[in-house]
């Protein structure tokens, strides 16, 4: 059996029932696991709110955690007690870092439900993914028809940047990287 030769200073500290830390990661990726100390995130508010009732047509989805986030990271998914509504692919964090922002159209009378965080992908700036959530609506008579009046409805105004970033190409067509 060969003998185990430690350090020192690494001895005593494993003597005194410390652990080796790992160096930390100066770049977290969402996906990995992470230990940070403090709460996870959580939805403070919504829009439409939890129960509540939005009418039908143009819907600015609002998302609001109790702490900064990632826009990398987010879930949204079909959740029971109602439908999903239709909606862009992707949505967007507010300057204010808080504040996902999602872009849809909902049916006037209608049920709606969203699991938020499930599958686990919101993030916070720290690494910390946000605990699962459930958003259930309904709708009442058909209401905004433009984006402009559904940000209103939502609370939001221009200066809530980014909801949507237009690249013309000069055609009147966005896209994600012009060519």
């Amino acid at each position: 059996m060969q003998p185990l030769l430690v350090h020192p200073i690494l001895a005593f500290a494993l003597a005194a029932g410390a652990s080796p830390a790992p160096p930390p990661n100066p770049h977290p990726k969402i996906g990995e696991v992470m230990v940070v100390g403090g709460p996870k995130p959580k939805v403070v508010a919504s829009y439409p709110a939890d129960g509540g009732e939005a009418p039908g047509g143009v819907l600015v989805i609002k998302i609001v955690f109790d702490q900064p986030m990632t826009p990398e990271g987010w879930s949204f998914s079909p959740a029971e007690g109602g439908a999903f509504p239709n909606c862009l692919e992707r949505p967007r964090l507010l300057a204010d870092q808080r504040t996902f922002v999602l872009l849809c159209t909902v049916a006037g009378h209608a049920r709606y439900a969203i699991d938020i965080n499930a599958p686990a992908d919101f993030a916070s700036v720290g690494g910390r993914s946000a605990k699962a959530a459930r958003l259930s609506f309904s709708t009442g008579d058909n209401g905004p028809v433009n984006v402009h009046d559904a940000l209103v409805k939502a609370g939001l105004t221009d200066a809530d940047e980014p909801i949507m970033r237009w690249r013309d190409t000069g055609a009147g067509i966005s896209q994600s990287s012009p060519q």
